[in-house]
């Protein structure tokens, strides 16, 4: 099984608050994160790519056609965030999209201060991340 925690953020937010939002997650939804993603405008984050390597997670950029193709499958929606990024949710939709074809939410994003967080499983060993990561930085 993995566990992708997908995140959204306000621009210039520090790695203290993400790890916080992660940990926060993982203690609301009783898992543990393997890896982080987030959608191609967060790529450049700052805190958000010193939040992965503190974490020592792996960082995964979900490509823009993967996030449009989850879209429905996410729980929750921003119109901001459609308007930003071409879905619904960024932190459901790339947490969906890097943890591969059979993913499920956890459940609806958790939102903490400026930090949005969504975790994804899959069950399915033989999932292709490949098709749904567009780059990232690997521990």
């Amino acid at each position: 099984m993995l566990t992708v925690a997908g995140i959204g953020c306000r621009k210039g937010t520090g790695s203290d608050a993400i790890i916080a939002a992660v940990r926060a997650a993982e203690l609301a939804f009783g898992v543990t994160v393997e890896c982080l993603a987030t959608a191609p405008l967060k790529a450049e984050e700052a805190g958000l790519v010193e939040a992965a390597k503190r974490l020592s997670l792996p960082l995964e950029i979900a490509s823009q056609e993967w996030l449009e193709a989850v879209a429905s499958k996410t729980m929750t929606f921003s119109q901001a965030s459609l308007d930003h990024a071409g879905t619904p949710s960024v932190s459901e939709a790339a947490a969906l999209a890097a943890a591969g074809e059979n993913a499920r939410l956890v459940a609806a994003r958790l939102v903490v201060g400026d930090v949005t967080v969504a975790i994804a499983t899959t069950r399915d060993a033989s999932h292709d991340r490949e098709r749904a990561i567009e780059h990232g930085e690997q521990q």
